[in-house]
């Protein structure tokens, strides 16, 4: 809805979400694209945006701290059998204060790694802790 006329709304698309929070705001830079917009939206207008999702394919809701990106899109790091991590990409649905909720990439009892993952590599070899 934009503010000039908050009694039409429009459907939009997100296209661009900043990877990092404000510092002072805590607060992340969203850029929205107007699907089926009129002669009264004009570039650079600010609107409320209410946000909606069907979660009926949601796999898991992994802490933010085991999401990353490296320029190729969301991934985490998931630990196979042997000890050895596996960088797997991942579909975020949506994100919430301090979790993410995935509906691809990651499969039920997969374990991932949640804090750390800017230090390590495909391929490395890591140890399980009990720890939480």
């Amino acid at each position: 809805r934009l503010w000039v006329n908050p009694k039409h709304s429009f459907p939009a698309r997100l296209r661009e979400l900043s990877p990092q929070a404000d510092p002072v705001t805590r607060t992340y830079a969203a850029r929205f694209t107007i699907e089926r917009s009129d002669d009264t939206v004009a570039l650079g207008m600010s609107a409320t945006v209410t946000l909606s999702h069907a979660f009926d394919e949601m796999l898991a809701t992994l802490p933010l701290s085991a999401i990353f990106n490296r320029g190729n899109g969301p991934s985490v790091y998931v630990v196979t059998p042997p000890g050895e991590l596996e960088l797997r990409p991942i579909k975020v649905a949506s994100v919430t204060e301090n979790v993410a909720l995935v509906t691809s990439g990651v499969s039920d009892g997969d374990q991932v790694v949640r804090i750390g993952t800017q230090k390590l590599v495909a391929g490395q070899k890591v140890r399980i802790t009990d720890g939480d």
